[in-house]
């Protein structure tokens, strides 16, 4: 019944959404500046909805044909810093695209099988008990493809609440400046949470998957994973203005604050730096490293095409998102379609309101954020606007 309420309201959403992109198409002129259009869009973003106080969009043709980044608002609210192109931001979720590329490198390697066990690479004291569903003890079965698609059945630390009490989520909210470190929030998931089914029988989504993932490439490299994103992406491609938030560094020291996150009025760009934020969630970057990176994967520079085919094994998570390993699908339904024509996007969302997706009807790249946990369905708002901008121009 939860699910189905779920998918009424994103439904509804969604037809609000359309209707707004299309009163948007009727004011554009088609013989426009891209340009001068994607950046009133993005000015507008912000202007016209007083929870969204920055935002950045980059867009790319994979052809290299048309390449825009642009911000609007304030970045920094303690000194009025404004948004620009390279202002850096929490990617949160988007984090995930680049833990399970890892995990796939691994994969390719033959240093892991997708059928492995976690339990052949975590600590019994990690892992125990961290799934026991009406009373049968699933947690050393849990396999890395299980954690991977989010179909583990492993509860969620981030959101999920003990029975009568509170989310690990709203614990940061009540005191933001207290620490947590990754083993913390595995620990809150295995003693405090109930796992949701057993493993391989449905899917629902669990940061807890990629803490446990995170781990098993440390125990498999034998490096912390900082160091492992540093020489499997950052370096490679040049991502000076990326990092692991606590961990590392940006590699250019002329590298700006990270930009605010609110939780409507809230700014809580405390808690994103409270330890927890790791593998599930903790890059942080800028819109156009987002792009370098995803069209690095998509290229096959960082895993065989016939890797990433296989993490695009997708099902049904939450409409109107499906999942594969580590990636996210985003496909409107038919009848909306036929209304606007926003194609399916491939990539991740991150819930500060991050994303980055690419479009392979229109070979089309998009990246940024508007760094508002509560507003979900905006950021799509955003990216349907700017491809209809572009496409129109073609």
């Amino acid at each position: 019944m939860r699910r189905i309420i779920i998918a009424v309201c994103m439904l509804i959403l969604l037809v609000i959404a359309v209707l707004q992109i299309m009163e948007s198409r009727r004011t554009a002129s088609p013989l426009g500046d891209p340009n001068h259009e994607l950046a009133s869009l993005v000015s507008d973003f912000v202007a016209e909805d007083t929870s969204i106080h920055n935002c950045v969009l980059s867009v790319m043709k994979g052809d290299g044909s048309f390449s825009w980044t642009g911000a609007a608002g304030v970045a920094r609210q303690d000194g009025g810093v404004p948004m620009t192109a390279d202002t850096p931001f929490s990617t949160a979720s988007i984090t995930k695209l680049f833990t399970a590329t890892a995990v796939m490198r691994l994969y390719e390697e033959g240093k892991l099988s997708l059928n492995d066990p976690m339990a052949q690479y975590l600590s019994d004291d990690l892992i125990d008990g961290i799934h026991i569903y009406k009373g049968k003890d699933y947690s050393r079965e849990i396999t890395i493809r299980q954690l991977l698609s989010h179909t583990s059945g492993i509860a969620d630390y981030y959101i999920e609440k003990p029975e009568g009490g509170k989310s690990l989520f709203e614990m940061f909210l009540e005191d933001p400046a207290r620490k947590w470190s990754v083993d913390d929030t595995i620990e809150w998931a295995r003693t405090k949470l109930k796992p949701n089914f057993p493993p391989g029988t449905d899917a629902s989504y669990s940061d807890t998957n990629f803490q446990l993932l995170g781990k098993i490439i440390e125990k498999i490299t034998g490096k912390p994973l900082h160091v492992v994103f540093e020489e499997f992406f950052f370096r490679p491609l040049s991502l000076d203005h990326t990092w692991l938030v606590g961990l590392s560094q940006p590699r250019s020291k002329a590298t700006a604050a990270p930009a605010d996150v609110f939780y409507g009025d809230r700014n809580i760009s405390e808690i994103r730096t409270n330890g927890s934020y790791w593998a599930d969630g903790g890059i942080i970057s800028t819109a156009q490293e987002c792009i370098t990176f995803l069209k690095a994967l998509n290229g096959g520079k960082l895993i065989r095409p016939e890797t990433l085919r296989l993490m695009h094994n997708w099902h049904t998570l939450q409409f109107p998102l499906e999942y594969g390993y580590g990636t996210m699908y985003f496909k409107l339904p038919r009848l909306i379609r036929m209304v606007i024509k926003i194609p399916p996007l491939w990539g991740h969302s991150g819930s500060s309101g991050s994303f980055l997706y690419y479009s392979v009807d229109y070979d089309l790249y998009l990246a940024g954020t508007i760094n508002q946990t509560k507003s979900k369905i905006q950021p799509f708002r955003l990216m349907g606007s700017a491809i209809q901008i572009i496409q129109s121009k073609d």
